[in-house]
């Protein structure tokens, strides 16, 4: 036998756990349409921006030297390209999906690539390195003139 009540049955909570989802579904979705608006406005106004010539990217992948960094321009193709693919998924499919492990590592090894070029950088002559090194022989040598000529 098959009751059915609306009242403190089962059928009466199952409504009430639809209709609280329901509203709670509707609210997600709402506000996420609100933070798609914000994002998009705010990445028309930068793109405005620059093509106005007020925001200059000309040097966005240049090394020191005026040269381009390759890490630079990988970490910023792939960075899109994840974030392209992502947006594309959600507008499909409506949800956020699932972000497989073997894309967040490429996405690290991106990030590290350049960090890691940067770091070499900063050691070559002339790079941050170098100069810590001369303050520390410069603060050595006046340590040993003072020590001496007490």
């Amino acid at each position: 036998m098959i009751r059915m009540t609306t009242g403190n049955g089962p059928l009466g909570a199952f409504l009430a756990d639809a209709a609280a989802s329901s509203t709670a579904g509707t609210l997600a979705l709402i506000a996420g349409y609100v933070m798609l608006i914000l994002v998009g406005f705010f990445g028309l106004i930068i793109l405005v921006q620059m093509a106005r010539g007020k925001i200059d990217i000309t040097e966005i992948i240049e090394e020191l030297d005026g040269g381009a960094s390759m890490s630079r321009f990988q970490l910023l193709v792939f960075t899109f390209v994840v974030a392209l693919s992502l947006v594309m998924m959600i507008a499909t499919t409506g949800r956020l999906p699932e972000l497989p492990a073997g894309l967040l590592a490429l996405l690290g090894i991106s990030g590290s690539t350049y960090a890691v070029s940067k770091g070499i950088q900063a050691t070559l002559p002339g790079g941050a390195s170098d100069q810590g090194e001369s303050d520390a022989s410069h603060a050595n040598e006046a340590g040993k003139k003072s020590a001496g000529g007490r």
